[in-house]
């Protein structure tokens, strides 16, 4: 039989917490890093694809600052109509500039129901079933590619690029993304259907 000492039995219980302790935070940490590194492949520089001709240029809304880049891809041809995501003000105009301007190029605003990502590939799917749409470019936000990719291809059969609008945005702005977007995909993982 092996005597301790007192002070030797007293060192045990702190030194087991700490050990836990530091596992826990070694552990803690690498999934941060992992989440972070992952983050910059899904957001920050996402698979995207570079537009193709195709029957529509599909615009996720909102409709901001992409427009410009939508528009330049509507004067280089790649689709002959561009079909734009857009709000409805309170009595139930499109808000968006290129719904009411007139442009060389045939336009359709719509409000999906609901007015989200999900309900926007089902706009695309109803919309080109009534246009007889069989490809489309569809244009996002960069840190929105990837999410946006499963949910569209959940819902449109037709042939699909992804393109991405990239911006610079500020170190608070991408942390928001990372973190919503992270959140998003969980809803996503659990509403698999179109």
């Amino acid at each position: 039989m092996t005597l301790l000492r007192d002070h030797e039995t007293q060192a045990t219980p702190p030194t087991r917490k700490k050990r836990l302790f530091f596992r826990s935070f070694a552990v803690i940490a690498a999934l941060a890093i992992f989440w972070a590194v992952a983050g910059i492949f899904l957001y920050v520089t996402p698979p995207a694809d570079e537009p193709k001709h195709a029957d529509v240029l599909f615009v996720l809304g909102p409709p901001d600052q992409r427009m410009v880049y939508a528009e330049q891809l509507m004067r280089q041809g790649y689709a002959p109509t561009l079909a734009v995501s857009s709000p409805v003000d309170k009595d139930g105009r499109f808000t968006a500039d290129v719904c009411r301007d007139h442009r060389s190029y045939r336009v359709i605003c719509f409000h999906s129901d609901p007015f989200t990502t999900q309900g926007e590939a089902r706009a695309l799917r109803d919309l080109s079933n009534q246009y007889g749409w069989k490809s489309a470019n569809v244009l996002t936000a960069q840190f929105h590619v990837t999410r946006a990719r499963v949910i569209v291809g959940r819902c449109y059969s037709g042939d699909i690029q992804m393109v991405a609008d990239r911006m610079d945005l500020s170190l608070i702005s991408w942390a928001y993304q990372y973190l919503y977007q992270s959140a998003a995909f969980v809803k996503v993982a659990l509403h698999p259907d179109c």
